[in-house]
């Protein structure tokens, strides 16, 4: 699909009924060619919230080819586009996604973050999404260490509580480690700037 047709699909959906949208998504989800998973990325980058939640659904439920690009999209220069690609990570469950979701807890923008956190709780309902996120918060300083498991604790304590161990074993792990996947995107504060309490200004919205 050309970028004409795509934009034409907005202006169209645009005055249609809800669920009308809502059945374009799924007509979309149910025939994962690359056409339809890029015209389904590129929701995330749309101005409505109804549509880029329904697509944030349907890509969550489209398997593995998605979360590259789903990654890549952590590092979109839209605030609300990263904050969708964060939960359709969280909703996969995929250990992958771990590391390159910690380092996102830097965003600038607070929806980031919080749809951040969210994402890592949903990782960590598993037990190999648990091991991940341990071992990436393992190599955070210990400031930041502390930032994200009181993240998590406010939202899930249990989940935290699991994570904590993680980082414990992991910490005191004797095999190495590979380098940390991370997502090249401008908006984002140093470690210091986000556990110092700077960066907290609000969502754009």
């Amino acid at each position: 699909m050309n970028p004409k047709d795509v934009t034409r699909l907005w202006e169209e959906l645009r005055h249609r009924e809800p669920d009308e949208k809502l059945a374009w998504i799924r007509e979309l989800s149910q025939n994962p060619t690359d056409e339809s998973i890029e015209t389904l990325l590129s929701v995330l980058e749309q101005e409505s919230w109804f549509l880029r939640d329904q697509a944030v659904r349907a890509l969550a439920s489209m398997g593995e080819r998605v979360v590259d690009p789903l990654i890549e999209y952590l590092g979109s220069g839209l605030w609300y586009t990263r904050a969708c690609a964060a939960s359709a990570l969280g909703r996969m469950g995929v250990a992958v996604a771990a590391a390159p979701l910690v380092q996102l807890l830097r965003d600038a923008n607070r929806t980031v973050r919080d749809a951040t956190f969210g994402a890592l709780v949903q990782l960590a309902e598993s037990e190999i999404g648990t091991h991940a996120v341990g071992e990436a918060v393992s190599t955070l300083p210990e400031r930041a260490q502390r930032f994200v498991l009181d993240g998590l604790a406010s939202r899930d304590a249990e989940s935290a509580g699991r994570v904590a161990r993680a980082v414990h074993e992991a910490a005191h792990a004797e095999v190495g480690r590979e380098p940390l996947r991370a997502v090249n995107q401008s908006d984002e504060l140093s470690w210091e700037d986000v556990v110092g309490g700077a960066g907290t200004r609000s969502a754009e919205a």
